[in-house]
């Protein structure tokens, strides 16, 4: 947990519209195979401005746009197939992703073309190259004098695969983009809930890609294991908000030490060399499992000493 005297500081959250009150852009599912379809906009009553953030639905069978299933509410955004289920709550400002992949694999294992993934994300939070120079581009810098990630979690409900040679891997991810100014960038993970195993230290290159990933451990986010939601006797914590903040400006040094040690980039690199340009958060889960989570207050904050 980030611990120091903020008191000190010029604070600046990163992500627009922190509270989803502009709704979503929806990614359909056919969209990867046909760029030519179009985006939906799933809005609120009281929706005044334009969504700053996109639902994207991977991998995941059944469209909850094209199929959608009229639930009588405009604030729960689900599929017919039950697969699939969005629910904003005006009154928390929060959104509850729920990803039944128990209804996408059919009791098949590890089916090769499906890995359900359900996310939110702000692709580009800002316009780093083009910003003038001074205190307001330096907030979105790795030079910043501390970033955090915060976010307050809650987990509703997680259903185990009842197939014993399943795959078990169910994780809930947030991931913020490290980019450097003209390479690549660096994934920089914080999975608040990951069950049947363990998030491990790791800096690895992503599978497939050009970018890197950089994960934290439970005993980061949470302080210690015993305080995540997955319990060392392997009971879930559900129905209780947890509030996490996690202090990214240590881990920004171990990443360039790596990346320098190692030359990822080419040639060595330094901090000012590197801006946060966006994030996405939500589940990735291999395997018969369902599991829903409802998440509020989720930023990137910027300090600045005054």
């Amino acid at each position: 947990m980030a611990d120091f005297d903020k008191s000190g500081y010029k604070v600046k959250r990163l992500f627009a519209d922190e509270h989803f009150e502009n709704g979503f852009m929806v990614f359909p599912l056919k969209y990867d195979d046909d760029r030519s379809t179009p985006w939906q906009h799933w809005a609120f009553p009281e929706t005044k401005g334009e969504p700053q953030w996109e639902i994207l639905q991977l991998y995941s069978k059944y469209c909850f746009w094209e199929e959608r299933q009229d639930v009588g509410t405009p604030y729960v955004l689900t599929d017919t197939h039950n697969s699939k289920r969005f629910t904003y709550n005006p009154e928390e400002k929060s959104i509850t992703f729920q990803l039944n992949a128990q209804n996408i694999y059919e009791g098949e294992h590890t089916v090769p073309r499906f890995w359900p993934h359900l996310l939110i994300q702000q692709k580009h939070i800002c316009d780093y190259k083009n910003m003038p120079e001074g205190e307001e581009k330096r907030f979105y810098s790795a030079n910043s004098d501390k970033i955090c990630v915060e976010m307050d979690v809650k987990i509703h409900e997680f259903i185990p695969t009842p197939y014993e040679e399943d795959v078990k891997s169910c994780e809930f991810v947030s991931y913020t983009y490290l980019q450097h100014i003209d390479k690549n960038h660096v994934y920089v993970g914080c999975a608040p809930f990951v069950a049947n195993w363990h998030v491990k230290h790791n800096f690895f290159k992503e599978s497939g890609g050009a970018n890197y990933v950089y994960q934290l451990p439970e005993e980061i986010i949470h302080g210690s294991i015993e305080n995540s939601f997955n319990r060392p006797d392997g009971t879930i914590l559900t129905g209780e908000w947890q509030h996490i903040e996690v202090d990214l400006t240590p881990h920004i040094d171990k990443i360039l030490e790596k990346a320098n040690n190692e030359l990822i980039f080419g040639r060595p690199v330094k901090r000012e060399e590197f801006y946060f340009s966006g994030t996405n958060m939500g589940f990735e889960i291999h395997g018969n499992m369902s599991c829903t989570i409802e998440v509020k207050n989720y930023n990137l904050v910027s300090y600045i000493k005054k």
